[in-house]
């Protein structure tokens, strides 16, 4: 068909061809925007040995060029420890967010120049890996986004970066312009009959949909900064929290963090650092009633000789030193911090109030940090790590004689005896 239309004008082969190759070229081409964004700001990252090094938004796709490695240094991530080589690839459940609406995401759609996982690329230290990811388009507007690759297990660091600041206006919507106004003469004024009452009819029922809609669970943002209690300076640490059936951990070596939790879930918000005591949040609902956002930030305390820890969550029956078994998660954060501080050595203490007999007290207090004790023991800590021993209600915190007085006089503490 095209070689007949143009049969009336002659035109030399080669003037055709050629235009046949331009036409295939630029079909092949995907008409872009125009908004490139080199070297985009980014608020935070937790991988210093990856960075984007531009974002370029075309009619499909948000594409994110990346570097992995830096010249003359040695980056290893996503490798196992104590290695001598790595591997890199790139989460395919990728996406991008943003800040503050995880409702909405742009999924990941390819890459180029880095294996999708669990495929892997392995490089040498020192080596720069120059590749590209593609996600669906950002809508207009969005101008900060969240890269979110995944949470960070023990063995990966995700390449995670929050707050990357792009061009990205918003769409004008075009303005319809008014029609004239045409003068034409007024109607004429006719006489209408009055109009006969009709019975009102029954309102209709609306009609019930065969499924309801699913409705996605909508989740806050939670973020902070873990510091040194004594110098106020940021920390590398790890955050850990449980969502369902699943313990999901988080590394940090800047000391920011951000988490996107269920906002109809409760959590226990957990962080260590080596070489500080365990610091641990609880997020309810109710905190985020009117907020999508919160924000906390952690201070843990250095392990330091002769400080003393009162462990809140230890409970026991009633006269009993048997260990309830809502005590468990603050036992474990205690054996956490002993394995990653594997020179820590304390004497773990037990309390009571002074209600009853004394020496029953004194032997109930020695039998519950003994109870403790044991437990620690059974997590695989060495007994030469540990001490116990009862005070019974010789040193109480509160003098009181109300029930929530006694209520704190009645606890198990541990002393570091050395680091």
């Amino acid at each position: 068909m095209l070689q007949k239309k143009y049969q009336t004008t002659p035109t030399p082969m080669r003037f055709v061809s050629f235009i046949v190759l331009l036409a295939t070229f630029c079909l092949q081409i995907e008409p872009v925007s125009g908004q490139v964004t080199r070297q985009p700001y980014v608020e935070e990252r937790y991988s210093r040995s990856v960075r984007i090094l531009q974002v370029e938004l075309t009619d499909r796709y948000t594409i994110i060029d990346m570097q992995y490695g830096e010249p003359a240094t040695q980056q290893m991530f996503r490798m196992q420890p104590f290695s001598t080589g790595g591997s890199i690839g790139f989460d395919p459940q990728s996406r991008l967010y943003k800040p503050g609406d995880t409702r909405h995401r742009f999924n990941f759609i390819k890459a180029e120049g880095i294996p999708e996982s669990p495929a892997s690329l392995k490089v040498r230290p020192g080596e720069v890996v120059r590749f590209k990811v593609y996600f669906e388009r950002l809508d207009p507007g969005i101008e900060v986004f969240d890269l979110y690759e995944g949470r960070n297990p023990d063995q990966t660091e995700y390449w995670n970066f929050y707050g990357v600041h792009i061009t990205n206006p918003a769409r004008k919507k075009p303005v319809a312009k008014a029609p004239a106004p045409t003068k034409t003469p007024p109607p004429a004024k006719v006489q209408e009959p009055e109009p006969t009452p009709t019975p009102a009819e029954p309102p209709l029922l609306d009609k019930v949909p065969d499924e309801l809609p699913v409705q996605e669970p909508e989740f806050i943002t939670l973020a902070g900064t873990v510091f040194d209690a004594k110098t106020n300076k940021p920390l590398s640490a790890r955050l850990y929290y449980r969502e369902e059936t699943d313990t999901l951990s988080l590394n940090t070596s800047s000391g920011k963090y951000r988490l996107g939790l269920n906002k109809t879930q409760r959590y226990t918000v957990g962080v260590q650092a080596k070489g500080y005591l365990n610091g641990s949040l609880l997020v309810s609902p109710a905190d985020s009633a009117a907020n999508p956002s919160l924000r906390h930030d952690f201070y843990l305390t250095p392990l330091a000789e002769g400080t003393s820890v009162t462990l809140n969550k230890i409970y026991f029956a009633t006269s009993q030193y048997q260990l309830l078994s809502e005590s468990f998660d603050e036992l474990n954060g205690l054996v956490e911090l002993l394995k990653e501080n594997p020179g820590l050595k304390i004497r773990i203490e037990g309390h009571t109030d002074s209600v009853g007999d004394f020496e029953k007290n004194v032997e109930l207090s020695r039998n519950r940090a003994d109870a403790v004790r044991t437990y620690l023991i059974e997590k695989g800590i060495d007994t030469s790590r540990l001490e116990a021993k009862g005070y019974g209600p010789t040193r109480p915190v509160s003098k009181g004689n109300s029930e929530e007085e006694r209520q704190k006089n009645r606890r198990v503490e541990f002393v570091i005896l050395g680091t």
